[in-house]
C-alpha cells in the first residue's frame, strides 16, 4: 500500500483478496471489534484528506485505496456477505433461483411473512424480529462450522436462508415505521 522506501501511495491492487487488505485470515468466523479497530487503522493512513498536498497519483491512490477499504470492511462485517465474499474466493456462486430451495423451508418462510403482516402491534414484531436475529446468530454460527468442513452445500443453503430472514426482518422494520407513522 505505502512504499516502505519512498513513502508514497501506490497504485490500489484490485485483485487483493479482502481479508489480506484487513490483515485478517482467511475465514468465516471473524472478531468484528478488530476489524473495526482494524478499519479504521487502514483509514488514517489512506485517507484523501491526508494527501490533499500530494500528487494527483497520490491523490487518486488515496481515494481508491480509502474506497477498496471501505467495500472490503462493509464485506467482511456483514455475516452474508462475507459467506458469500468467500464462496467466490473459491469459485463458488450463490444458486440464482430458489428451485433448488426445500419446499418445506419456503412454506416456513411464507407462514414468517404472514406473520408479520398480520401482526396486530409493535410488541409482535418485536417478538418477531428478536427470534429472527436469534436464528441469523444461530446461522452465523453454523456457516463458521460449515466453512472449516468445506461443506460448500451447506454453506450455500445457510446463506440462502439468512438473506429470507434479513428480508422479513426489512419487512418488520417497514411495518414498524409504517406504524409509528400512523401514530404520530
Amino acid at each position: 500500500m505505502i512504499c516502505e522506501a519512498c513513502g508514497s501511495l501506490q497504485d490500489v491492487d484490485y485483485t487483493i483478496n479482502y481479508f489480506d487488505i484487513m490483515d485478517f485470515p482467511t475465514k468465516f468466523a471473524v472478531q468484528s471489534q478488530e476489524l473495526t479497530q482494524r478499519f479504521r487503522q487502514l483509514q488514517t493512513h489512506v485517507h484523501p484528506d491526508k494527501y490533499s498536498n500530494k500528487t494527483a497519483r497520490e491523490q487518486t491512490n488515496s481515494a481508491n485505496w480509502s474506497s477498496l477499504i471501505n467495500k472490503a470492511y462493509k464485506t467482511l462485517s456483514a455475516p452474508v456477505e462475507r459467506g458469500q465474499y468467500m464462496l467466490q474466493l473459491q469459485g463458488e456462486q450463490m444458486p440464482q433461483d430458489n428451485s433448488a430451495l426445500n419446499p418445506t423451508f419456503l412454506m416456513a418462510m411464507m407462514e414468517r411473512n404472514e406473520e408479520v403482516e398480520e401482526a396486530p402491534d409493535s410488541d409482535t414484531l418485536e417478538r418477531l424480529n428478536a427470534l429472527i436475529a436469534k436464528e441469523l446468530q444461530a446461522n452465523a454460527q453454523q456457516l463458521t462450522a460449515h466453512f472449516e468442513a468445506k461443506d460448500l452445500a451447506a454453506v450455500k443453503t445457510t446463506l440462502v436462508a439468512m438473506k429470507y430472514l434479513h428480508s422479513i426482518q426489512s419487512s418488520i422494520k417497514k411495518k414498524q415505521q409504517q406504524q409509528q407513522h400512523l401514530m404520530s
